[in-house]
């Protein structure tokens, strides 16, 4: 659209057309399917889609010298002066001050676009804003998303021709007036731009714009006049401001709105009739509707009854496929919240409505899919109303939310009881999650046919049968709740039991005597009383073991289990000081032993051929991993942090560990008095991590020694070591391999002594490190040649 290739046809919009493009091209596999961004409460899954890699070598081709792609600069040709498309690749090498020096050369270019940058990757900008601006007159795109940039020139009012502008997830703080020069605009992204709070007052003149994007920013109100930008197709959010020029009524002349809206700040609307102004209902492009009240302390001097009838003039159009509404003020909601006759809604999310004292009708949604509700702070009872409305005849013609899927209750502090009525209600629903609702009592609804995970977490005063649901593969129990459980499902996969000792007691009980034959994962939590758990009898089928808080858990080692692949032990087994269950379950892969205080030595007489990964951590009274190496010679990586009396020269047994590729370790007094081990045994460690300790008894002000860490290392990370206040420069000289260097809450360290940093390192990152890093940012003259040659430094999640 930037590059004006889409017109429109008859009544077809641009984008229409541009999406039957689309269509045509994934059918034909010039695109396909990348991956689906994860959903968040207000956010749906979004699919995105890449060009197929024989497709991309063809198209480059036919590119040729009209496209230029700055990302490896060894094999780069030279820009040639017909370049119309320019990109940069941040994950590349090509400088930006070797495309910058081009521009002169290519200063009819139409697009140019920043490529997959984001905070982790090392960007230096030099100035290109400036530079773009000022030489690429005749640009149609222009995409800075992701820099590092706070603001932007005034010239950029200058580029006429500009279509499509991209400055989501920028640190921009505000946008230039001369921006409403670009007559041209379409499509303005501002998406997670979280310092940016005002647009800019001419925002009504851009009379082309089609979409402006500002999910994620914090704007505190709308310019005025934007029911002047008739052309408008998207609009992610409006602020209702208290202006007359900025109210919701500006939303009426916004006729052609397509896709989603959220509406925020309504508590600037006063009156009915002011909120029917916004035309809401008219607007049948809108699919996803999000409608918000700021939190505010004095809401409950709000009159419920206006808030009420301003809900019921936003109604929206009947094609609304999902609905959003979080802090709303009133009692009730409107009869149109859960009306049979939208019938295309499959999503709705109600958060933080703290007035309202009963649930809107919901059940008779026929394409429901997911409802989420949390933080009804009045509701005490969930009855029948949710169920149907009772001013509905037809109410019983299909069982209440035919087609519901996930169902999810959290954070209702006064929510007593759920009535759950005999009407066949959720024949379809497969999740069914209740959190933080302390005062629930009594049961669940019991028929759940279609059940596959339920999840109850801090609900103590729930005490409940599990619903017959055959189909179960997830049982999770959290905090407290008294779950009668008749026989558990024979397709569980995952059980996971915390808070009541009695349903540990119980569910140990009932594996051990239930043929579970698909059971995958098991954690339990929080027994204070005497179990005894057989090998013998965990499931042949089980690969995750989580085992939290049971002091008195002892394991009876009467066989070997061949499945487990991951075992993790925190704060239990108080009774023994000598660990050998690790013999039990020789296809470990991934181990985790944490706040075992009584623990001495873990003791290891077979083989572990499978072990890749071993975190001990906190286990204060460690001293010795018996035959450690011998057993895991396949091991990559080992963490004994928070373990000051483990040696780690006595976990050796003469020849070095070559597997071992990442080790973090705590700096103790065992640590320092096995300097010369470190370099002898790990010939092949590429990342370590040294962490502050609690040993008092060290006192090293300088680190490292001269020739104390391992010449292999590709990372080095520091973190938290309290006396350190010089790092020694020739203590990392003999590291020609390393490529990161990683300073981390070392509160007293800033100077560095010797000529300089390994002539290696990519990359030096500081952060939380206070006097180091405020000499590093103002390129202090006695520090700055040491560290100058790195090509990327970061302070404090700037790179500077």
């Amino acid at each position: 659209m930037a590059e004006n290739f889409l017109q429109p046809v008859g009544k077809k919009t641009m984008e229409e057309v541009g999406g039957e493009y689309f269509d045509e091209l994934f059918a034909r596999s010039f695109f396909q399917p990348h991956h689906t961004r994860q959903k968040t409460i207000f956010i749906p899954p979004q699919k995105t889609f890449v060009m197929h890699d024989l497709v991309h070598d063809l198209a480059m081709i036919f590119a040729g010298e009209f496209y230029f792609r700055a990302e490896e600069f060894q094999n780069a040709s030279e820009v040639d002066i017909k370049t119309r498309r320019l990109s940069h690749i941040a994950k590349g090498n090509y400088p930006m001050s070797k495309l910058l020096g081009v521009c002169d050369r290519v200063n009819h270019t139409r697009t140019f676009l920043e490529i997959n940058l984001n905070a982790w990757i090392p960007f230096n900008m030099e100035n290109a804003p400036c530079i773009l601006l000022s030489k690429l007159q005749y640009l149609r795109a222009l995409s800075f998303k992701c820099f590092p940039v706070e603001s932007l020139p005034d010239s950029i009012g200058g580029l006429i021709h500009l279509r499509y502008l991209d400055l989501s997830h920028t640190c921009i703080v505000t946008l230039p007036e001369s921006l409403c020069n670009l007559y041209n605009l379409q499509t303005l992204k501002l998406v997670e731009c979280r310092e940016l709070h005002i647009l800019p007052v001419g925002m009504k003149d851009l009379m082309n714009l089609r979409h402006l994007d500002t999910r994620g920013t914090h704007l505190y109100d709308m310019p005025k006049g934007l029911s002047n930008l008739k052309n408008l197709q998207f609009l992610s959010d409006y602020v209702v401001g208290k202006h007359e020029e900025n109210k919701i009524k500006e939303l009426g002349a916004l006729a052609d709105l397509q896709e989603s809206i959220c509406i925020g700040k309504l508590e600037n609307v006063v009156s009915s009739s002011e909120a029917l102004e916004a035309r809401m209902f008219d607007k049948d492009g809108i699919e996803s509707l999000t409608l918000g009240w700021r939190l505010d302390e004095d809401e409950n001097i709000v009159d419920s009854q206006i808030v009420r009838e301003i809900l019921d003039k936003l109604q929206p159009h009947r094609n609304l496929k999902g609905l959003k509404i979080w802090n709303y003020r009133g009692t009730t909601f409107s009869d149109w919240l859960g009306h049979s006759s939208y019938h295309n809604i499959t999503r709705v999310v109600l958060y933080l409505c703290r007035n309202c004292c009963m649930l809107p009708s919901l059940g008779q949604l026929p394409s429901l899919k997911h409802l989420e509700i949390g933080f009804f702070e009045s509701l005490g009872i969930v009855g029948a109303e949710f169920y149907f409305s009772l001013k509905d005849e037809c109410c019983l013609e299909t069982p209440p939310f035919p087609k519901l899927e996930t169902l999810s209750f959290s954070s209702m502090d006064c929510w007593k009881e759920w009535r759950s009525l005999e009407f066949n209600a959720f024949p379809r629903l497969t999740e069914l999650k209740i959190s933080s609702c302390p005062m629930l009592s009594g049961d669940l609804p019991n028929h759940l046919p279609s059940l596959q995970s339920l999840e109850i977490e801090n609900c103590e005063q729930l005490s409940f049968c599990v619903p017959r649901a055959p189909a179960m593969t997830s049982l999770i129990i959290k905090g407290g709740s008294e779950v009668r459980i008749g026989e558990l499902p024979p397709l569980l996969r995952q059980i996971s039991i915390e808070g009541s000792h009695h349903q540990v007691e119980w569910v140990v009980e009932a594996i051990m005597h239930k043929q579970l034959s698909c059971l995958t994962s098991l954690s339990i939590a929080g027994c204070s009383t005497q179990i005894w758990f057989p090998v013998s009898g965990i499931p042949a089928s089980l690969q995750e073991l989580t085992i939290r808080d049971c002091g008195k858990l002892e394991f009876q080692m009467d066989g070997q289990h061949h499945s487990l692949q991951k075992l993790s032990i925190q704060n239990s087994c108080d009774s023994v000081t000598s660990f050998s269950l690790l013999d039990a379950f020789p296809n470990l892969k991934d181990v985790g032993i944490i706040k075992c205080e009584k623990m001495e030595s873990i003791v290891v007489s077979g083989s572990l051929s499978c072990l890749r990964s071993l975190g001990i951590e906190n286990c204060g009274s460690l001293k010795s991993v018996s035959r450690l190496w011998m057993a895991a010679p396949q091991l990559e990586l080992l963490a004994l942090v928070g373990c000051p009396e483990m040696d780690l020269s006595a976990t050796g047994d003469g020849d070095p560990h070559h597997s071992l590729r990442n080790l973090a370790i705590d700096y103790s007094k065992k640590l320092v008095s096995s300097a010369a081990f470190m370099n002898s045994q790990f010939h092949g460690l590429t990342q370590l991590s040294i962490v502050g300790g609690n040993d008092k008894s060290v006192c090293v002000k300088c680190f490292p020694k001269e020739g104390w860490l391992p010449a292999s290392l590709e990372s080095l990370t520091l973190y938290d070591i309290k006396s350190v206040e010089t790092l020694e420069c020739k203590g990392l000289a003999h590291l020609t391999s390393l490529q990161k260097l990683s300073i981390e809450s070392c509160l007293k360290l800033e100077n560095m002594e010797g000529e300089k940093l390994p002539a290696s390192l990519t990359q030096l990152i500081i952060c939380g490190t206070p006097l180091l890093g405020k000499r590093c940012e103002l390129k202090d003259p006695q520090l700055w040649p040491k560290i100058s040659h790195i090509p990327h430094i970061q302070v404090d999640w700037r790179w500077i």
